[in-house]
């Protein structure tokens, strides 16, 4: 049969199995092309945004084949038993083969596709590469190897996997059949496909590569200074959306850190959102469970890791906000464009601090990133500094030339989000500290600084020594009752950087020595404390029990909130601040409207916990003795 004929045969077949096996009408732009590539025998690179259908490339050429074999990498088990199952359901013969299973299974699994009873067989790249498989790999009949989320395979790809760089030896050991490869992502630099096209050995590969444009996300940079500013921000974009409601869609929340998932888990919980969190720190069974919970819409917030995400499948996230700044442009895109894969409007929020990069450098540095962070960072930093349409600045940074998409921040200027402010706030704050920083100190300034260590050598440390003489009121400062230091506030008017560079030029010059390494403490080098003195160390004085007329109360109303907080899973001062515990028991309402005066003590707290709170207070006041 001609070429033309085979390939229009082909195409009809492919068609109709896309209707009657898959459900779908016509084939998205780029997938034919590659379907008929992989047909021919030739490798294929396939780069198509998220959501773009890239499974479907070798999942329908799989069905049709009754002889052959696909085999699949991936490197999420749980994206592998996902598609696997929803394959099963199509009553398509498709196993995965991973570490969840046990030897036998992995055995059973693999015998399977011996003896050509699979279609689909997925793996992880490390079995894929593990000894027993490739003596095995021969014995299948493959028709074809593909290879998701393909960037891991590049040292310049935003989520590098050094295991991918071995998955060359699964074409070697396949030398006896012409065995095409695809390898498909979402996120590829032209570095990137170049290193994954060499990494693989593709020769003369096809390139279908689809735009980057996703002219239904909206996307905005929310620039916040505090961790306050952001919760602020969160919630208003989470209300505007309508997101308290199931049918409204689902939300991500991004973090760069584990810890901050949970605090801001915490904040939205706190706040009567159905939230859930995700991140490497929890069990498997739990994230499983979460991961559950969110796709069957009993949580439609989820607060995540970049753990989460990859080859998720939720067609109607509305809104995607990144709370701490990812770890790259490429990861960025594709973490925001989880957002909208059912063509619907959606929104993609990028909050920008400052602080933000320290995190992220911290955690790169930490995990010899492979891209090198400073380089990775700075592109971040463009992105948030640059006046452009930010699709614009997204595709471009992937080699695409578009029109503004009309409808992102910088596109709709009089709705953006304080990049000006920020700019300005941030240069304000930066002159404040290089002044703070050069202040420089009058004789009799001196003197406080060289008295302060004087009073107390070698006991403290340069913040401490600082507070005193600033006449901080901090829990240290008053717990050691330096408060009753005779510098005490003596420099109030002289900002805490300006002394603490003083101690350390004194430390540098070698006039300020230091004691111990754990918790260093300073003192003048030309008059070091004796051993004595620094044996004796600050005096601590002892915390007294509460006494008085209110303190059976307030211990009763302590140990309401504690158990309370056991109960709900809460932080203690979610529950009751110790403040506002202070005000019951001074004020000691008897009824509702009483207790609604008491500052801090809202509406909703009343709802919860009024009557209960009555009750210590009345039981409290009948007791014998009052």
């Amino acid at each position: 049969m001609p070429i033309v004929e085979a390939r229009d045969a082909g195409l009809e077949a492919s068609r109709r199995q896309l209707q009657t096996l898959f459900g779908l009408d016509e084939f998205r732009p780029g997938q034919w092309e590659a379907i008929s590539a992989l047909g021919e025998g030739a490798d294929c690179v396939v780069v198509m945004p998220t959501g773009g259908g890239k499974s479907l490339i070798y999942q329908l050429p799989a069905t049709l084949d009754e002889n052959g074999l696909t085999i699949v990498i991936s490197p999420l088990i749980a994206l592998m038993a996902d598609q696997t199952a929803a394959l099963q359901s199509l009553g398509v013969a498709a196993e995965y083969c991973n570490s969840t299973q046990d030897e036998l299974e992995q055995r059973r699994v693999i015998s399977r596709a011996v003896t050509r009873k699979l279609r689909l067989l997925y793996v992880s790249p490390e079995r894929a590469v593990s000894g027993e498989f490739l003596s095995l790999l021969p014995r299948m009949p493959v028709r074809a190897i593909a290879i998701d989320e393909a960037h891991c395979i590049s040292q310049w790809g935003h989520d590098f996997r050094p295991e991918y760089r071995e998955l060359h030896k699964l074409r070697t050991k396949l030398t006896d059949q012409a065995v095409p490869i695809v390898a498909l992502t979402a996120t590829a630099t032209e570095r990137v496909k170049k290193d994954i096209a060499r990494s693989l050995d593709l020769k003369n590969f096809r390139l279908v590569q689809q735009s980057f444009y996703r002219p239904n996300l909206a996307y905005s940079i929310e620039y916040a200074s505090t961790d306050a500013d952001k919760q602020a921000r969160l919630l208003h974009l989470l209300e505007r959306g309508n997101l308290r409601e199931g049918h409204a869609g689902r939300s991500i929340v991004y973090c760069a850190t584990r810890s901050k998932v949970d605090t801001v888990f915490e904040f939205l919980k706190f706040r009567g959102y159905r939230v859930g969190r995700y991140h490497a720190g929890r069990s498997g069974a739990s994230r499983a469970k979460t991961q559950e919970a969110y796709s069957s819409g009993k949580v439609n917030v989820l607060v995540a890791t970049n753990a989460f995400g990859m080859g998720m499948d939720q067609p109607d996230v509305r809104l995607v906000v990144h709370y701490q700044i990812p770890s790259s442009i490429e990861a960025y895109y594709q973490e925001s464009g989880r957002a909208g894969r059912d063509g619907r409007p959606a929104g993609c929020a990028l909050f920008f601090s400052k602080a933000d990069f320290v995190t992220q450098n911290f955690i790169q540095s930490s995990g010899g990133s492979g891209g090198g962070s400073g380089t990775l960072l700075a592109q971040l930093e463009s992105y948030g500094y640059q006046e452009d349409c930010r699709q614009r600045f997204l595709c471009g940074y992937f080699g695409e030339t578009i029109e503004a998409c009309g409808q992102c921040d910088r596109c709709n200027i009089g709705e953006h989000s304080g990049r000006e402010q920020f700019l300005s706030k941030e240069s304000a704050a930066q002159a404040i500290k290089t002044a703070r920083a050069t202040y420089e100190f009058s004789d009799q300034e001196i003197q406080s600084l060289l008295g302060v260590l004087r009073e107390f050598p070698g006991k403290f440390g340069k913040r401490v020594l600082a507070g005193v003489l600033r006449g901080s009121k901090s829990r240290s400062i008053l717990g050691y009752r330096l408060n009753n230091s005779s510098h005490y506030g003596i420099l109030g008017h002289v900002p805490e950087e300006a002394i603490v560079r003083f101690f350390e030029q004194g430390i540098e010059k070698k006039t300020i020595g230091v004691s111990g390494t754990k918790y260093p403490k300073i003192y003048l080098a030309s008059e070091p404390p004796t051993r004595e003195k620094r044996a004796a160390g600050p005096s601590t004085p002892k915390r007294k029990a509460a006494t008085g007329p209110h303190s059976d109360l307030l211990r009763k109303l302590r140990l309401f909130r504690d158990r309370e907080a056991r109960r709900l899973k809460w932080k203690r001062f979610m529950v009751l601040q110790n403040a506002v515990i202070t005000r019951i028991a001074s004020e000691r309402p008897r009824s509702i409207d009483e207790l609604a005066r008491v500052k801090g003590f809202g509406a909703s707290k009343i709802e919860k916990f009024g009557p209960e709170i009555l009750r210590i207070v009345e039981q409290a006041d009948t007791e014998p003795g009052r």
